[in-house]
Parts: structure tokens; C-alpha cells; sequence
């Protein structure tokens, strides 16, 4: 069964809804009161009701209630009919607008989404707008990305309901540009740099210092990081030395505030590093790629580079391996460092649960073991993108009998049969998981398990120590698989000795 995930264009069809309806109740009110029927032979009559109406609005607000309680067979089921029978609707546009973002050429997407807009000026189509101006500024076409850039500002409202600042929505759009156009992109950023400055000196109406203060911290962010852009530009559009002035003048601004500066440095000491490798100054750039090959950063540092910055700085290579020898020892008091920030010390919810294999198995069981719990689900895309290195972390520790990993499959969603759908899951794609069910409680609609271990979002992994204490909580997955199994493989070994 397929996933279902809201996105900007259903919030957008959710007040469109709204705003159809005439001398009754809003959709918002009306979903509330439905969500209050506490009868459930009550409750059926008035959903089938609804399905059955004639008007939009009703199958709209069944639609809706479903989405609210995750039954993704009946969303299949309502959305399938109600496209089939309102095809001029806001949930048919929604469809077609699905189907147009699917198609490869972008020529042809363009051909088919105007055909859309002429046949429904008035669609909700803010968000679509904005992917097609971005998908051109991949491709470097200006003209092309400006239209639908221009079409998005007209099209959508600030918090305050205010129509977008067009150079804001191009030099966002810039930025992608500049990767294939730099040249053309320059003006854009620079426009967008000039947007910024003037918004963070203007005040909004009715604001206390400490929102303006706010709005003011996070205007500068946006600010340099759009400067970090445009300098990024500068140095692809063959102006590296302008770039590397501009951010050598930045930054010693920037540093001059400090500790106050602090985070809008560290956007362009990022920017600066480089700026300083595109103008083949490895030598002052060996500050920078320490840092970062300490700090385990995902950015442009390599063992090359930093062998390049010391041999520019030393003049030779003798003593590069006692300095690097240095390097990977700060490395791993680093990597320990951040991984002893995470350490808590909790006692670990017991629990029963059945395996994909109708097996019991009980938490108290396994005491004297550290225990990893790894909670997912099928419908959840960051669980399954963890899982090669998962997998990878499993076999590490395959022979040894002091580790023992458990995924957890909980939150399920919609119908058929959970269990069958983990492990089908589990063996299609070979992984040698150990799975258990925290299925739903009919009643309360809550996963017990993941209730008990306080779970607010998956993935989340927990490392319990031999004595049944939870020592490490992590949530969600950076994609990036050998750090991920170094950082797990840290904190089991910290929880063996603890």
C-alpha cells in the first residue's frame, strides 16, 4: 500500500474546500465535531453519509477525518472516488498535478501543467509553481525559471498575507541557477541581497522587540547564507579572487562581533574555506580543513587536501604522518566527545512482544546482553533508507552473544495485516532483522511499547547497557551509512563496559 504524505498542495486544497463552502460550518469546525462523535455505530453512519453526499465539501470532510486517523485503505478509497466522480474538483486537479510532476522531459511538464492552468486559472497550484521554476534553474534555463519564479510570487502569501517580494523567490531560485548558469544568477543574488538588507532595517507593525529581535536573527541567517551563494557564484562564474576578497572582508567584519556573530561566521568560514581552494591557497586553508576533518564535517575537506595544505605550508611532506597520526587522534576524542553528549542513564521499559513468526519475547529475557531497539516502520522512508547500515552494523556483531538488536515495527498505519506486511518488507530485500510488533491498542490507538520509551518520531534507536539502563537515544538518519555504523558500534561498546 502506497504512502501517504500531506504536502503543501493538500493544504492548499484543504482551504480551498473551505473557502466553497456557503452559510455552514468550516471544514476545520466540522472535522472537530465529527472527531467528537464518541458512539462508533454513530460515527460509521455519519462517514458513510458523507461518502455518499454529492457534494464535494462532504466527501472532502471524509477524506480528511481518514487522513486525521492515518487509515490510508479508506483515503485510497474516498480520493479514488471522489476524483472519479467530482473530475473537475480540487482533489482530481491535485491528481493531475501528481501525475504532470512525474513526467522526465521538462518540456513535455511544462506543455502539460499550462494545459492544466488554462483549463483552471484559479487552482491551488502555489507549490507546483515553485518546483517548476527551481526544475529550470537546475537546467540553467533563465527566461524559463523567471516566468514560473514570477508566477509563484504572484501566487503566494506571507504569514501576513502579503504577496511574495519577487527578487526573494528569484534569488532563492538563483541559487539553484548558479550551479548551471553563474553568470545569470549573479544579478538575481545580488538582487536578493539587497531585498535582505532593506527587510532587517524595516519593522513590522505591532511587533515587541524580543519578535523583532527574532525575526532580525533569523533574516541575518537567511542573509548569509544567500552571501555565501553569491560568492559561490562569483568563484564559478571565473571571479574567484572577487569572491575570496568579498568573503575575506565578511569575515574579518563578522569577527570583530564575536561571540555575538558567531553562527552567521561558522555560514561564511564554510563559504571562505572554499573560496580559499578555488584560488589554490591550500596553505591558509589548512586551519579550516583541520577543523573540519576533526569535526567529522560533511563538507569539502579530504585526506588529499589536507596532505596539499601541509606540504604548501611546510614547504615538504617530512613529518606528515605524525601530524596526521595527530589529526585522527583529536578525531576520535572528538567523535567520543559528541557521542558521551548523548549518554543519559534511565531505566528501560520492560515489554512482551510477538515476532513476525508469532514468537514471544520479553525485554527482563535479555539481561546480561546489550540490547539496541530500533523502532520503524513500513511506511516510514528515512527507517528504510537506515537500514543498509543497519544491516551492516548487525553483521558486525552477528558472533557476538553480548549483542542482540531488535526492530521494533511500530505506528502502523491503515489495514491489512501489519505483521505480514513488516516481514514481507524484512525478507524481500534480505535483511537479517529480528522483528517485533508493537501493533496499535484497539482501544487507545497507541503502540504501547513506543509510548513507554517516550518515541516522537522514527527511526529512533535505543542502546540498553547489561543492566537494563538506556544509555544512548537517537532519532532519525543523516544518510551517511560508515558514520552511522561507527557511531552505533561507539555507543554499544560504551554501554558493554558501563
Amino acid at each position: 500500500m502506497k504512502k501517504i504524505s500531506i504536502t503543501l498542495g493538500l493544504i492548499a486544497l484543504l482551504y480551498t474546500v473551505q473557502a466553497q463552502e456557503k452559510n455552514v460550518s468550516t471544514i476545520q469546525e466540522r472535522l472537530t465535531a465529527l472527531k467528537e462523535i464518541k458512539d462508533t455505530r454513530s460515527l460509521q453512519s455519519a462517514l458513510k453519509k458523507l461518502e455518499r453526499s454529492k457534494e464535494e465539501s462532504d466527501r472532502m470532510l471524509a477524506y480528511w477525518y481518514y487522513y486525521g486517523q492515518q487509515n490510508e485503505e479508506k483515503i485510497n478509497l474516498v480520493q479514488q472516488a471522489v476524483i472519479r466522480d467530482f473530475p473537475n474538483g480540487q482533489l482530481a486537479i491535485q491528481d493531475k498535478l501528481k501525475k504532470i510532476s512525474t513526467i522526465k522531459s521538462l518540456a513535455e511538464r511544462d506543455f502539460q501543467f499550462q494545459a492544466l492552468l488554462k483549463e483552471h486559472p484559479n487552482a491551488p497550484v502555489s507549490f507546483e509553481v515553485y518546483n517548476m521554476a527551481n526544475a529550470y534553474a537546475a537546467e540553467g534555463n533563465t527566461e524559463k525559471m523567471i516566468e514560473y519564479a514570477t508566477s509563484y510570487a504572484d501566487r503566494a502569501l506571507d504569514r501576513n498575507g502579503n504577496h511574495l517580494n519577487k527578487a526573494w523567490v528569484l534569488s532563492n531560485c538563483a541559487q539553484i541557477l548558479s550551479r548551471s548558469n553563474p553568470k545569470a544568477a549573479l544579478p538575481l543574488l545580488e538582487g536578493g541581497l539587497a531585498y535582505h538588507r532593506s527587510d532587517l532595517s524595516k519593522p513590522e507593525e505591532g511587533e515587541t522587540e524580543q519578535i523583532r529581535k527574532e525575526r532580525r536573527r533569523r533574516g541575518e541567517l537567511a542573509y548569509y547564507i544567500l552571501l555565501s551563494s553569491y560568492a559561490d557564484a562569483l568563484g564559478r562564474a571565473e571571479r574567484a579572487p572577487e569572491s575570496l576578497q568579498l568573503l575575506a572582508a565578511v569575515r574579518q567584519e563578522l569577527m570583530q562581533k564575536l561571540p555575538m556573530e558567531q553562527a552567521n561566521l561558522e555560514i561564511i568560514d564554510g563559504a571562505y574555506l572554499k573560496a580559499l581552494l578555488a584560488n589554490n591557497k591550500y596553505a591558509d586553508a589548512l586551519p579550516y580543513l583541520e577543523e573540519d576533518y576533526v569535526k567529522g564535517s560533511a563538507g569539502v575537506v579530504t585526506v588529499d587536501l589536507l596532505q596539499k595544505g601541509y606540504s604548501d605550508r611546510k614547504g615538504s611532506l617530512e613529518g606528515y604522518e605524525t601530524y596526521k597520526a595527530s589529526l585522527d587522534q583529536a578525531k576520535l576524542a572528538h567523535a567520543e566527545a559528541q557521542m558521551l553528549k548523548k549518554l543519559v542513564s534511565k531505566d528501560a521499559p520492560d515489554f512482551e512482544l510477538k515476532d513476525v513468526n508469532g514468537n514471544t519475547l520479553r525485554l527482563a529475557d535479555l539481561r546480561g546482553k546489550v540490547v539496541v531497539l530500533d523502532f520503524w516502520a513500513t511506511w516510514c522512508g528515512p527507517c528504510k533508507a537506515s537500514f543498509p547500515a543497519m544491516q551492516k552494523a548487525v553483521d558486525l556483531y552477528k558472533d557476538d552473544k553480548d549483542v542482540r538488536f531488535l526492530f521494533i515495527h511500530t505506528w502502523e498505519r491503515g489495514g491489512g495485516d501489519a505483521t505480514a506486511n513488516a516481514k514481507k518488507y524484512v525478507t524481500d530485500n534480505k535483511y537479517s532483522f529480528e522483528v517485533l510488533m508493537d501493533l496499535r491498542d484497539p482501544s487507545s490507538k497507541e503502540s504501547a511499547v513506543a509510548q513507554a520509551y517516550k518515541v516522537d518520531g522514527i527511526p529512533t534507536k535505543v542502546i540498553i547497557d547489561p543492566q537494563g539502563r538506556i544509555r544512548f537515544e537517537t532519532s532519525g538518519f543523516a544518510g551517511d551509512e560508515a558514520t552511522a555504523v561507527k557511531e552505533l558500534s561507539a555507543m554499544i561498546e560504551f554501554a558493554r563496559k558501563s
